[in-house]
């Protein structure tokens, strides 16, 4: 409906019964009421049903039977209907009086006992025949009294059931079964009502209420019944009483209900001891209650036959003998017990008084098994009060308080017991108290119907009562309305909550996923389908939402079923009132109704699957009212505090809606909403919500400002929402797991791709939405496709090349790259280092052919990376260097040389120096053979060097710090590097050949022919070409330290294993170069170096030979610094020379004076002297 309408009343009132505690279903409607149907006079006055029989009264005295006609089994929504089986009149005594007054069923033995206008009557049930021979009882204003601590659903007990009807001097028990037989008289005048409970009954006439033991004949007054009735006031609350008693006479006849029709009905007596109590309100103790109880459960009846009341039509009894010794003494005659004395002046005084007092009609109820509750009040108008007394009279718990003197009270529920110990699975039933009594409000209904607690302390419950209001009562012209509970229970449906919780198709408008379309045999099969579901879901839902009632409401010509509510009718009522509110309520109204909603049902347990299911749709449905004030929220362009913006969040996450219902709200995002031909099914109650919001409200007015209202209070609502949503892939509670979760991921990603949109260029930071994005691509899309248009639609393609890799297709991931580095718009901006990211995803994925094409493209692009990849070690797709060679020549020419740099420089495989010196060497020379301004520049760098005054860079250093920027300067530079170098290529590449070939520009290529000098030994040549070619004096010192092996210093480390010149060779090499700076041609320059030269390096030169080369014009001061030095080494020599003379005399004598010791150690030996020679002398 329009929101800017309010609830009219009728839709006001119905939703007012929802949210009670009970709520009325038709059970028939428009009875006729009287034979021919005119009659307008004529109302319902009581009903009863009993399984398939229906059982109306009439104010006409008309007994309706109806039986019930099963629905059509094919119809899931179909209901029960009656047909008239009967109309009967039930025989009376008098034409005139209120009616049908009660229909009383007893169904273990089969009969139903109906009083009419004073008379009580008895048939046979369902159909409603004359039982006992028809008879009649006149004078009798009520019958019922049935134990209601006995078990009556054990079967037809064998000797009958006892009930009590009231007549107008005694209350009589009759035991009912194949006959009817009388079993005891209380003498109770006047009773009209009655409870019993074993042998005790709480009982009531027109002015009070008593407790009797119907065993023992005593009574207890209680109060009474109007607290203005000063009659009654002076006749209750005293000790207990004994009842009088009849001997009843012997029976001169037997009879029996087949035979003629005896004049009274024949009953037992017990004989009772009449003790009286000596306390208030007691009765004898619970022994001899169970003794007497005993007793009049076993006692057999008697076949003696009283002296009939002067009004009563007679009742057959059985016939049969008795024994002399058991026969009671005759009761008295009709005349000593029914004929009224003379009045006495003050009771006809109280007799004038109640006729101007307003009868007030009593009410007894028994909730428990030892306890009464009980009414009084002063006027039908003023308020009433509710009592409960136990067996002993005493008044328990709480009092109830009526609004006014209800016409009817019924108790409904075994009501809660606190201290009560409960089975395994066992519940408690909420006790409730209707009453039915004139409305308090001339603006409601004339007849209400208040509901309250019984089971709770007033204190407890707060004193809360409910109001319930029949339907209609426009056709009640007499304002006629009863309440009454039938003698069995009806099974039910919650229809509306039927229709609420039946999962139906909604209707969206949605478009079907084009991988769901059908062919037409296709289509024709779904919808034959979806009628079995829908079959299927309305079985469901009609045992889902079962139920049963025995309490019946009836006004006028109409009857309902009284169910006790449930609670997710009642939730739902709630909710449904506060989205039709009126436009003048408060704003916030409806959602903080809402909100109380939800959390009165937070943390609710749930014992049935109704309520499970039930509370699940009360969560969702709120969720989608709160979420749809959102939406019109932002619709007006206003920004929602963020506190409203978690709690439908948290409505949203608790509710577990199909998340494509709350996409489907939002503009933009619905187009990703995906379903099958089978489309969304939710329950009833949200499709109809749905559908009344879509028809109310068009959301494609939603200004789509990611930065205003839409961004702010939905998509990052939205967002977080999907995320949670997100997480629950794989759970197998989810039904349409597929298209759900399609949806799930298009919607995310649709969203974060709109609020990232205005966020900054540039790789994502922590916490950002950026971030959120990747984490989402990166854990895989369900709906790959439409992820692949998204992002090309909002030109994200590095998040689409993130999307690719997440299903390891390395093919389009390098694709992707290709066209962002290639210039394509990517409106993110993330992919700062492209070139360095693909190099790296070259050397991890496993294809060769993907990393030759792309590798090869990236050497093309920038050779530096791209040869890494074929050169690297680490890659899991090797190449060896001839191979890559060989690929590098045909899809990447100029990547060549750099990969040959990497082999020689990079990983020192000097078998390819030869290889990268042809590519310098072809780029050098051809520059300089077909550029005349090189050539210059080359020879400019010569002179521009040589004018440098010392201190000054060597000429290495030099050119790197001034070169040209071009390919051939940097191929020149890396030629001198190679030709000097050693790094192992130095003696592998052909010298000779590389001479001949760069001859022609020795001009212009001097530091190439100073080491290829050197190469060949030509050290003089090179000498020179430094000294006067370049210039580059310390250069030539060093190539005579290193005895000519580079002019180019390799780094550290890079000369381990390298053989250093011998000194006479470094000698011959300065000598050279002592040689070549006395050439110098300027005279300062030819000094200068060659004193520093002499003072350095001194010790490599002949001090002869120095002094005769020397001009004789030069100052000795000079070579003062090389004289001095040789005269310091020569007096050096001399004095290290005799130092060591002097060591080896001091060794020598040190070795004869231990000769000597050693001798004298040894001491003198004799040597053996020749025996011949000792003969000859």
């Amino acid at each position: 409906m329009d929101p800017q309408e309010g609830l009219d009343d009728a839709e006001r009132e119905a939703l007012e019964r929802q949210s009670g505690s009970y709520i009325f279903q038709e059970l028939i409607k428009e009875v006729p009421l009287s034979e021919d149907g005119q009659s307008q006079d004529v109302w319902i006055s009581c009903v009863e049903v009993w399984n398939d029989n229906l059982y109306i009264g009439t104010s006409a005295g008309e007994l309706l039977h109806y039986v019930r006609i099963p629905a059509d089994p094919d119809d899931a929504f179909g209901e029960p209907a009656f047909i008239l089986a009967s109309r009967l009149r039930p025989a009376t005594y008098q034409d005139t009086g209120p009616g049908v007054g009660q229909i009383f069923l007893v169904p273990a033995v089969g009969k139903a006992c109906v009083v009419c206008n004073a008379s009580l009557t008895f048939y046979t049930l369902p159909e409603l025949s004359p039982a006992y021979n028809n008879p009649r009882i006149d004078n009798c204003y009520w019958v019922g009294g049935l134990d209601q601590n006995a078990n009556l659903e054990m079967g037809e007990p064998q000797d009958g059931i006892i009930i009590m009807i009231c007549l107008k001097q005694r209350i009589r028990l009759i035991r009912i079964g194949e006959e009817a037989r009388k079993f005891r008289d209380i003498q109770f005048a006047g009773c009209l009502t009655a409870v019993r409970r074993d042998n005790f009954a709480c009982v009531a006439d027109a002015h009070s209420y008593a407790l009797l033991d119907v065993a023992q004949q005593q009574k207890v007054p209680l109060f009474p019944i109007s607290s203005v009735d000063e009659q009654a006031s002076t006749h209750v609350g005293g000790a207990t009483e004994d009842l009088p008693t009849t001997n009843l006479q012997r029976p001169t006849r037997s009879s029996s209900l087949v035979g003629s029709l005896p004049r009274a009905i024949a009953g037992d007596s017990i004989k009772a001891a009449h003790e009286r109590s000596t306390s208030l309100g007691t009765f004898r103790s619970r022994q001899g209650q169970q003794q007497q109880s005993a007793a009049v459960q076993s006692t057999s009846p008697r076949k003696t036959l009283e002296p009939p009341d002067p009004f009563p039509r007679p009742l057959s009894s059985q016939s049969g003998a008795i024994s002399p010794e058991r026969a009671l003494s005759p009761s008295p005659t009709p005349a000593s017990l029914d004929k009224p004395l003379p009045s006495t002046p003050r009771e006809r005084s109280v007799a004038r008084s109640l006729q101007e007092m307003e009868q007030l009609k009593p009410h007894i109820w028994s909730p428990t098994p030892s306890e009464f509750l009980l009414t009084t009040g002063t006027s039908s108008s003023e308020p009433g009060v509710g009592i409960f007394v136990n067996l002993d009279g005493d008044v328990v718990r709480g009092t109830i308080e009526f609004s006014r003197y209800p016409e009817v009270v019924l108790l409904d529920g075994q009501g809660v017991d606190p201290v009560a110990s409960l089975k395994p699975g066992e519940l408690q039933e909420e006790g409730f108290v209707l009453a039915v009594m004139g409305s308090t409000k001339e603006s409601e209904s004339p007849k209400i119907v208040e509901v309250q607690r019984w089971d709770l302390d007033p204190s407890e419950s707060g004193g809360s009562k409910e109001v319930m209001f029949l339907p209609s009562l426009e056709n009640n012209l007499h304002q006629h309305v009863g309440i009454g509970k039938t003698i069995t229970k009806a099974d039910l449906h919650f229809a509306n909550i039927r229709d609420k919780l039946r999962l139906q198709q909604a209707d969206l408008s949605l478009p079907i996923s084009h991988h769901s379309q059908q062919g037409s045999e296709e289509s024709e099969t779904w919808t034959q389908q979806a009628q079995a579901r829908e079959k299927e879901e309305a079985n469901f839902a009609n045992r889902l939402t079962s139920t049963h009632s025995q309490i019946v409401a009836w006004s006028g010509s109409s009857i309902w079923w009284t169910v006790r509510n449930s609670l997710v009718l009642r939730l739902d009522s709630r909710l449904e009132s506060a989205r039709l509110a009126e436009p003048s309520d408060s704003e916030n109204g409806m959602r903080n109704t809402v909100e109380t909603v939800l959390n009165d049902i937070r943390g609710r347990e749930f014992h049935t699957e109704l309520e499970f299911l039930g509370l699940n749709y009360i969560r969702q449905k709120a969720s989608l009212l709160l979420f749809t004030d959102l939406l019109s929220r932002t619709a007006s362009d206003i920004i929602v505090f963020e506190r409203d913006k978690r709690v439908v969040e948290d409505s949203l996450v608790a509710g577990e809606i199909d998340p494509r219902i709350v996409i489907a709200l939002l503009p933009k995002l619905r187009d990703e909403v995906e379903q099958s031909v089978q489309g969304i099914w939710i329950p009833g109650g949200l499709k109809l919500l749905l559908e009344s919001f879509l028809q109310d409200y068009d959301i494609s007015g939603i200004r789509l400002d990611v930065q205003g209202p839409y961004g702010d209070n939905l998509l990052s609502l939205v967002k977080r929402y999907l995320i949670h949503w997100r997480r629950k892939k794989g759970f197998g509670s989810i039904s349409d797991e597929k298209h759900v979760f399609n949806t799930v991921d298009a919607a995310l990603l649709h969203t974060l791709l709109l609020l990232d949109s205005t966020g900054p260029r540039g790789p994502a930071t922590a916490g950002s939405v950026r971030t959120e994005l990747y984490s989402v691509v990166d854990s895989g899309l369900d709906c790959f496709d439409r992820g692949v248009e998204l992002l090309e639609q909002f030109n994200r393609l590095y998040v689409l090349s993130r999307l690719y890799q997440s299903r390891r297709s390395s093919s389009k991931v390098l694709a992707t790259w290709k066209r962002i580095l290639e210039g394509e718009p990517d409106s993110g901006g993330e992919f700062a280092d492209g070139e360095q990211a693909v190099r790296k995803y070259l050397s991890g994925i496993r294809d060769p052919n993907l990393v030759e094409e792309y590798g090869t493209w990236l050497a093309n692009r920038n050779p530096d990376l791209g040869v890494i990849v074929f050169a690297d070690d680490h890659s899991r797709v090797k190449f060896e260097p001839a191979q890559a060679l060989d690929i590098l020549k045909q899809k990447a020419p100029g990547a060549v040389k750099h990969f040959l740099e990497h082999l020689v420089f990079g990983k020192n495989f000097a078998q390819y120096a030869n290889d990268l010196i042809s590519y310098y060497l072809k780029t050098v020379v051809t520059e300089l053979g077909e550029s005349r301004h090189s050539r210059s520049v080359l020879l400019q760098t010569y002179e521009t060097y040589r004018a440098l005054r010392p201190p000054k860079p060597t000429y290495r250093q030099f050119i790197t710090e001034n070169g040209l920027g071009t390919d051939w300067w940097d191929s020149r530079l890396r030629l001198l590097q190679l030709l000097g170098g050693y790094h192992g290529a130095a003696s592998q590449y052909d010298v000779d050949a590389t001479f001949r070939r760069l001859e022609p520009y020795a001009e212009e290529l001097v530091p190439e022919m100073i080491i290829l000098n050197g190469r060949q030994g030509r050290h003089a040549e090179a000498i020179r070409l430094l000294t006067h070619g370049l210039g580059d004096f310390d250069t030539a010192i060093s190539y005579c330290l290193l005895g000519g092996s580079s002019i180019f210093r390799p780094a550290v480390g890079e000369t381990v294993g390298q053989a250093r010149p011998s000194h006479e060779e470094q000698a011959v090499l300065f000598n050279n170069l002592l040689d070549e700076f006395l050439r110098i041609d300027d005279l300062s320059d030819r000094i200068e170096r060659t004193a520093e030269l002499l003072e350095r390096f001194g010790g490599w030169f002949d001090i002869s030979r120095v002094l005769s080369i020397v001009p004789e014009s030069w100052s000795i001061n000079i070579v003062s610094g090389f004289l001095v030095n040789a005269l310091r080494r020569l007096v050096r020599d001399r004095s290290e020379t005799q130092v060591t003379r002097y060591l080896r005399q001091s060794e020598n004598l040190m070795t004869s004076a231990e000769l000597v010791s050693d001798i004298e150690k040894a001491g003198p030996s004799i040597e053996a002297v020749n025996h011949q020679e000792s003969v000859s002398h």
